[in-house]
């Protein structure tokens, strides 16, 4: 083994068996007068276990990687070890719950549909209004969690972290950067995807909640050792091992095989004919297309993100749309996507979808 896999190894400390909780004290747990989760949701089994390893891990202090299937419940099995800590540990303890703008509204809905007894805070605002909303935390005293973007993670907390890790397979992103440089206790990571594309971006992950244990300069040899390995060989059964104290991963086929397999469809439509215009410019790097009636212009820095950006709507680009800016038919009727989505919609509340 490199000397690297021989670091990683002399230095784990997995959780000890005695700090282990019990399925059923924990089952009793999260349906008590007063924190019953809406509706008398229940777990399925194997969330109760997902939960109580995630306890066990926030014990013996050291961080971990729910990297659950998608469709199989992390943020449910999130909230539910938030409601734990909340009420049997300390009831001082906050947390931060750094997500990407996208999903941040439905964290604030699963938030209030599983737990509503659990009070947060949403931190978002652009850098203007930061300052003020630093102020207004600073002033409220009374809440378990605090929910924000990765943006606006630029500010130092003491808070345990919660965060999904789209954006953290990259030691070298600036995001990356900010948050190692933060001192946390304890630091949770979900991702559908642990080991989407490479070691290292795995090891990304791993150095992210354990940077003792691995340090970011060692991913060089981590990757070298591991990346030829077969699948039922001593190296293969080591980095299993390895694995087994920081990262828990279930997939449907396992633990919910009950549930319908996924199923994805793909429709092909045209683009509108603005879109083709602004298509064929940015292929023709031809700037001056995107001049807008005030004389502003779109810099292409990325041909491809700029197509992107193109054939889910021309809007996108400042300048484009026309002013004044007016809700319209014209929003639809300019992209090919959103006429065949209204076109679904008439469907689907038609009923035949």
């Amino acid at each position: 083994p490199c000397a690297a896999g021989s670091d990683l190894r002399g230095n784990l400390h997995p959780p000890q068996s005695g700090s282990t909780l019990s399925v059923n004290a924990l089952k009793r747990f999260l349906l008590p007068e007063g924190w019953m989760l809406k509706g008398s949701i229940q777990l399925r089994p194997y969330q109760i276990e997902g939960v109580n390893w995630l306890v066990r891990c926030y014990e013996v202090q050291h961080g971990c990687i729910l990297g659950d299937e998608m469709g199989l419940g992390k943020t449910c099995q999130t909230i539910s070890l938030l409601l734990y800590l909340t009420k049997k540990i300390t009831n001082k303890e906050r947390f931060l719950i750094l997500c990407p703008l996208s999903v941040l509204s439905n964290w604030k809905e699963e938030l209030e549909r599983f737990a509503p007894g659990l009070s947060f805070v949403t931190y978002i605002g652009n850098k203007e209004e930061r300052p003020k909303l630093q102020q207004n935390l600073k002033e409220q005293s009374h809440f378990h969690a605090l929910l924000t973007t990765y943006e606006g993670s630029s500010f130092s907390s003491p808070f345990p972290f919660l965060y999904e890790a789209h954006r953290l397979k990259n030691q070298s992103s600036l995001l990356y950067k900010t948050l190692s440089e933060f001192s946390v206790g304890f630091s949770l990571l979900l991702t559908g995807t642990p080991i989407q594309n490479s070691l290292q971006e795995l090891y990304s992950l791993l150095s992210l909640i354990e940077p003792d244990i691995f340090p970011r300069e060692q991913v060089k040899e981590f990757v070298e050792y591991y990346q030829a390995i077969e699948k039922e060989s001593e190296p293969a059964k080591e980095l299993h091992n390895l694995l087994q104290p920081f990262l828990l991963r279930r997939v449907k086929s396992e633990v919910a095989a009950e549930l319908p397999k996924k199923v994805e469809v793909v429709l092909y439509h045209g683009m509108s004919a603005l879109q083709r215009k602004y298509y064929k410019a940015i292929l023709m790097k031809d700037l001056d297309a995107f001049e807008s009636e005030t004389g502003r212009k779109v810099t292409l820095q990325n041909v491809l993100i700029q197509l992107r950006k193109c054939v889910a709507h021309p809007y996108l680009f400042n300048g484009v749309e026309p002013e004044p800016f007016e809700i319209g038919d014209h929003i639809v009727e300019a992209s090919g996507k959103l006429c065949l989505l209204d076109k679904l919609l008439s469907f689907l509340y038609a009923g035949y979808l």
